[in-house]
């Protein structure tokens, strides 16, 4: 009897998995099924589609900040070994500075200083902007200011009574221009801005002394500035002198050049 049952229960196990495999053979060839499956499937390509998107987009956006930080940090780097100093220079008889890529013209102007038989007129000799800013219209005299003028043809030819220009230049690399009289070369280690010769206010003129420019080896002349005048500063050539100036080095009477060097 018990070997009976067993097999009965046996037999309806079976008969119990023959109809499961049975109703899911049915499943998997229901069309809904399938449509249900393959509507999923669906929805599931979108979303990993749309994430794809989304993480591309995300990507590209990091890419332009990584680019946008490798500028800034290019510009930083740039800054810090960029020197945060120059040096000035004023070039006298040229109307702008020289072309290189380190130098930056800050004003052109025209050379200017006190009338040349007015007593007590200032030594300097200044390059006047072009572009002047008044304020007060009046006041008591102390001074005048005059432009300046070659007093003869050493500089240039027909350069007598012609108006002088000028330019202030800046070096971007350096700390420190100079003006060396004598030579027309620069010492190791510094670099020639311009060269030529040594000029002054004529002696025995009314002014009580004038400083010494280095007027530029080729010198410009201001436009409209050929009349002579003889009414502003006029400036002549710089002549060496033996005596407590050593000779040789130096030459009586040779006039003295000059070289604007920066470092």
């Amino acid at each position: 009897m018990c070997i009976v049952t067993e097999l009965v229960s046996i037999g309806c196990q079976a008969r119990s998995n023959y109809l499961a495999e049975d109703s899911k053979r049915l499943l998997l060839t229901d069309p809904d099924v399938i449509l249900d499956r393959l509507t999923r499937l669906e929805n599931q390509v979108v979303q990993l589609q749309n994430d794809n998107r989304k993480l591309t987009q995300e990507n590209q956006q990091q890419t332009l900040t990584i680019k946008a930080m490798e500028t800034s940090l290019a510009d930083v780097h740039k800054q810090q070994s960029t020197p945060k100093y120059g040096s000035t220079y004023t070039i006298w008889g040229r109307t702008s500075c020289p072309v290189n890529n380190d130098t930056e013209e800050v004003y052109s102007g025209y050379a200017a200083g006190g009338l040349f038989s007015e007593k007590g007129s200032s030594p300097d000799i200044l390059c006047a902007t072009q572009n002047p800013v008044f304020g007060k219209t009046s006041g008591s005299v102390y001074g005048h200011l005059y432009g300046a003028e070659f007093d003869d043809n050493f500089f240039a030819s027909h350069g007598n009574g012609e108006d002088i220009p000028c330019a202030v230049c800046q070096r971007h690399s350096t700390i420190s221009s100079l003006m060396i009289p004598g030579t027309t070369t620069c010492y190791p280690g510094w670099h020639k801005d311009y060269h030529g010769y040594l000029g002054t206010a004529q002696a025995g003129q009314g002014i009580s002394g004038s400083e010494y420019i280095c007027i530029d080896i080729n010198p410009e002349f201001l436009v409209a500035g050929e009349v002579n005048t003889n009414a502003g500063r006029l400036i002549g050539a710089v002549f060496a002198k033996c005596g407590i100036l050593k000779c040789p080095p130096y030459h009586d009477n040779y006039p003295v050049t000059c070289v604007v060097c920066s470092k």
